[in-house]
Parts: structure tokens; C-alpha cells; sequence
């Protein structure tokens, strides 16, 4: 009966500190997203079509912040202003897109509103 409450009491604390030791290395290896391409991606219209030669919008986001994208390039975000969007981000800052990102609490939702109130 004692070996197997030490073998709880030893298997717990093993989990603790693996547990512990998980969370730091999380946090000390945490990757920061790139906030030009959450706000480039919270501009295109989200259906992934590849009507523009990428796999999906979250492509065409990082070509667009590399430069190997047009601004009109998206055909279904032409209608919704894709192309007015992008144009306002191109314009903007890394200061101003990081402001904007931190503002909108990293939600897709809030960094559109906040782009259509800057157009």
C-alpha cells in the first residue's frame, strides 16, 4: 500500500514540474504573429477560392506584405473593397498596424470595422 502512494505522490510531482517547466518554455518560445498579415487577411473577403493564384487568403496576405501581389488581384474582394483596403494598408505604418492590431484585441472581426471606419 505504501509503494503505491509513493508512486502517486512521485508521478504527481514528475507532472507539476513537467507541467511548469511546459508553460514557461511555452512563453519563452511564444511566436509572435505578424500583425501586417492578420490585418491583410481580416481585409480579404475569407472564402479561400484561389481565384487569385494562391491557395487561399492567407496566402495572398503574406504575398501581398512580400510585394508579389497586386491590391486587385483578389477578384470576389474587388466588390467589397478589398483593393481600397489593401491600398489603406500599404499607406499605413508598422507603428499604425500595430496599434491597430493591439486595439482590436487580435480579432478579425474588430480590425475590419476598424479599417471601414478608416476608408
Amino acid at each position: 500500500m505504501e509503494t503505491i502512494i509513493y508512486a502517486v505522490i512521485v508521478l504527481g510531482l514528475l507532472g507539476l514540474l513537467a507541467g511548469t517547466f511546459l508553460a514557461f518554455a511555452a512563453k519563452k518560445f511564444e511566436v509572435k504573429e505578424d500583425s501586417r498579415k492578420v490585418i491583410t487577411e481580416a481585409a480579404l473577403p475569407g472564402i479561400n477560392c484561389g481565384a487569385c493564384g494562391y491557395p487561399g487568403c492567407a496566402a495572398f496576405a503574406k504575398g501581398f506584405i512580400n510585394g508579389e501581389v497586386n491590391k486587385n488581384d483578389c477578384l470576389p474582394g474587388k466588390r467589397q473593397g478589398v483593393p481600397e483596403k489593401l491600398e489603406l494598408i500599404s499607406k499605413m505604418s508598422d507603428e499604425e498596424l500595430d496599434k491597430l492590431y493591439e486595439e482590436a484585441n487580435e480579432e478579425e472581426d474588430k480590425i475590419k470595422e476598424e479599417l471601414e471606419k478608416k476608408l
